[in-house]
């Protein structure tokens, strides 16, 4: 879907049908009135404010099944009753905490009578102090005759001493307290009581939290509708009022049967230079999963082209290149089948996401199919499962072209592998450069070849996103249709510069001289043409465009993070396998087990932050403005099953 333009109306009508007008309006949901008044969208009124609060603290309590509601309430109260009981069990958590902290400061001395001690006191002249010091402070110490050791705790030595004047000692700390070891002991239990029942009470009106939901949607709705019918302005002693909204231009039609029967006129105005125009988005299925993706970063601006699609398919490739394994993915899927199976009836939003969820994980099946890797297990050249292996069948195709070109690499592997002089394809080739390592099987050319088909991919996909981004961009930056050649030919030239073979020379057998002067011819030649266009369209600004190769180089460089992501998280799988392995049944299972699930958890991070990266950053770079505003129309909130 594209981004829909949204029009600017003027509502004249007379004050008798305000409160129709703005129900009307509320309940059909595609105006967005224009606020004069600077209103801060989340100033709610105390009722509000109440709820939302009750309901963050019922969430964390947990629901009873079945549970009878039993009470009448006004939401309000109830609200009410369960923010207090929630700030009341906050101080007596924290009253807990710190009687805890003095009986524990105490216990080692006993439990004994303050009372009695101030009267001994008092009756004897004496002093009676308490003193503690930790065991290893208290070897480097000469005691005192006056101290009297009464216990230990931890690392804790307790005296007490009876003297006729107060004493001091170097490195020990005094004792002071108000209450014995039972007056603190009935506080905490007290407390404990008294948390118990607070405790109770939540949980007893978390039953009601779907309750308070409904009259939550009905107070928000009230607020919103009031809020709306404030920002009119009246006229003629109050007769008239007159508002501005926005609509999107594919909602017009339903604007005046709202009016009808209503003194109220509708006239499309004229948007002003410093009106904040809002964006209409309208999207549906995956674009729609995609549009959750977007406003993750940014909101589109109104002259922007709707990204949603594009990032959504976009992300689902990158995410399934870093973690790059089959057996993830079906990992995946599985959870994510069952978590659609769980919550079916959730909301619209979590539904969406687990339909993403869903879409990852297939990619992930799919792209790790592509790639022959299952939970980092060492798969041979020759098994029969790599015939569907992508990078597999063109790692053949490179080693068949290296064999038939007898090039400088096929020197290098018959230097490592002198056996395999009379290889005859590439197959073979990779099936018999081998080495043994620790007990496992190395394919060491099919491996290096693995890696530098992978990497090149990266590059591939670095090129087609990057191009495409320039593509939708190029009714206003036509110079990017020269960009797309020079990049193109960026790809097929430098391989000559780091002396490589690329899919280009050993699939499509275009020659090496031929690809690189081609490429050459296409570098150069697109970026004259990008600047020629520049400097028509900007005049003697367009010699800026040319800073734009330094740009796109760097973009296209760091879809190397697909690869280098990918390939680490196989490299970590399949090290966890050769560790387990080592270890045996037992402890190896153990290790195999916690090892895939970081590298799942590693990979999940990586996979979401750098796949959505490589869309906000490398590819909104050339193709979009952003700094949007989302449209916010008044609309009636829905309860549950409404």
């Amino acid at each position: 879907m594209t981004i829909i333009r949204v029009k600017k109306y003027l509502f004249i009508g007379v004050q008798d049908d305000i409160d129709t007008f703005f129900k009307r309006a509320q309940e059909k949901g595609f105006i967005e009135f224009i606020s004069t008044k600077g209103r801060r969208a989340l100033d709610y009124p105390e009722n509000v404010d109440k709820l939302i609060k009750a309901l963050k603290v019922l969430r964390k309590q947990p629901i009873t099944k079945g549970a009878e509601l039993t009470k009448d309430l006004d939401p309000e109260k109830l609200a009410h009753s369960v923010v207090e009981s929630a700030i009341w069990l906050e101080k007596l958590e924290e009253e807990e905490r710190l009687l805890e902290g003095e009986t524990s400061r105490i216990e080692p001395l006993g439990d004994f009578d303050l009372k009695e001690v101030r009267k001994i006191e008092q009756e004897t002249g004496r002093h009676v102090q308490f003193f503690c010091v930790k065991k290893a402070k208290l070897k480097k110490m000469e005691l005192d005759e006056a101290l009297i050791h009464v216990g230990s705790e931890y690392d804790m030595d307790y005296f007490m001493t009876i003297s006729h004047k107060v004493e001091s000692f170097t490195g020990m700390v005094e004792l002071h307290f108000e209450k014995s070891l039972t007056e603190l002991q009935k506080e905490l239990e007290e407390v404990r009581n008294s948390m118990k029942k607070c405790q109770a009470e939540l949980k007893e009106d978390a039953a009601y939290i779907d309750f308070l939901k409904d009259h939550l949607v009905i107070a928000l709705n009230h607020y919103h509708l009031s809020s709306a019918s404030d920002e009119i302005s009246n006229h003629m002693n109050e007769a008239l009022f007159a508002i501005e909204g926005w609509i999107p231009q594919n909602r017009l039609h339903g604007l005046f049967p709202l009016l009808e029967g209503l003194g109220i006129h509708a006239e499309e105005v004229a948007i002003e230079e410093g009106d904040r125009i809002p964006t209409y988005m309208e999207n549906k299925n995956y674009g729609k999963v995609g549009e959750d993706l977007v406003h993750i970063y940014d909101t589109p601006a109104t002259n922007d082209k709707d990204p949603s699609s594009w990032v959504f398919w976009a992300f689902a490739i990158f995410f399934a290149m870093i973690i790059s394994d089959a057996g993830y993915g079906v990992i995946f899927l599985a959870l994510a089948l069952f978590l659609r199976k769980k919550f079916k009836h959730i909301q619209a939003s979590g539904k969406r996401f687990l339909r993403l969820f869903t879409v990852l994980s297939a990619f992930c099946i799919g792209w790790g199919i592509l790639s022959g890797s299952y939970f980092g297990l060492e798969i041979p050249p020759e098994n029969p499962i790599n015939k569907v292996n992508i990078i597999h069948a063109l790692a053949v195709k490179k080693a068949d072209y290296h064999i038939k070109h007898k090039d400088e690499t096929y020197e290098e592997v018959i230097k490592d592998f002198p056996q395999l002089t009379d290889v005859g394809t590439g197959e073979e080739l990779l099936v018999k450069a081998k080495i043994e390592k620790n007990g496992f099987t190395k394919y060491v050319i099919s491996d290096d070849f693995r890696d530098s088909i992978f990497m090149e991919f990266a590059l591939i996909a670095g090129v087609i996103h990057i191009s495409l981004s320039l593509l939708r961009q190029s009714r206003r930056h036509l110079a990017g249709i020269g960009w797309i050649f020079a990049m193109v030919g960026a790809y097929m030239f430098f391989p000559k510069v780091l002396n490589a073979t690329s899919v280009v020379h050993f699939v499509f057998l275009v020659p090496k001289a031929t690809s690189y002067a081609v490429g050459q011819q296409l570098f150069w030649g697109g970026m004259g043409l990008a600047l020629v266009i520049a400097l028509i369209q900007n005049k003697w600004g367009g010699f800026i465009e040319l800073t734009k190769v330094i740009e796109l180089f760097a973009d296209v460089l760091s879809y190397l993070r697909l690869y280098a992501l990918g390939l680490a998280a196989m490299i970590l799988a399949g090290t966890f396998n050769e560790m387990g392995v080592k270890l045996g049944f037992a402890a190896g299972f153990f290790v195999i087990l916690i090892g895939h699930a970081i590298n799942i958890t590693v990979g999940i991070m990586g996979g979401t932050i750098h796949g959505l990266r490589l869309n906000f950053i490398e590819w909104y770079h050339h193709s979009f403005e952003g700094g949007g505003k989302l449209f916010n129309p008044l609309k009636l909130m829905k309860s549950r099953g409404e």
